[in-house]
């Protein structure tokens, strides 16, 4: 069992809408950049959702999910799960033969979301033996162009 089994998705968005069918919609959808025109600006909502996946044979003993803000090196944290209870061995489903992961699913909502500089946000999950990184989010501020007058 290597350890790059274990990993952390993650996915920024404007919001997240719980649909019938036990589904989950997620609206404006973040890649790699959040751009403003200036700042600061002060969004309704900003939405992360968070899956730490491990493999089946090889549960989390203990898990913290934190939310940090990078800016010139210096990290901040917003908001953490604290350490989260793990079942115990006996507590997990019975493994079938299609079941090859664990996964722990959370959503924050940060509501609302100053955005007062350029900086990164970044989910980390600290487990008993490692610390695992998500996608970050750059946080940018792109004037918007002004186009030069005809005379």
């Amino acid at each position: 069992m290597s350890q790059s089994a274990r990993h952390l998705d993650v996915i920024y968005c404007d919001d997240i809408r719980n649909e019938v069918g036990n589904k989950l919609s997620l609206m404006g959808i973040y890649t790699r950049e959040l751009t403003i025109p200036n700042a600061p600006l002060l969004l309704p909502r900003l939405c992360i959702v968070v899956k730490v996946v491990t493999d089946f044979d090889d549960p989390f003993e203990s898990l913290v999910v934190r939310v940090v803000k990078t800016k010139d090196g210096e990290e901040t944290e917003l908001l953490s799960t604290g350490l989260l209870p793990m079942p115990s061995l006996t507590d997990l489903p019975t493994r079938d033969d299609d079941t090859t992961s664990l996964l722990m699913q959370m959503q924050f909502v940060l509501s609302p979301f100053q955005i007062e500089e350029e900086a990164t946000l970044r989910v980390k999950a600290t487990t008993e033996r490692e610390e695992l990184l998500g996608m970050a989010l750059r946080l940018r501020i792109v004037p918007p162009t002004t186009s030069p007058t005809i005379q």
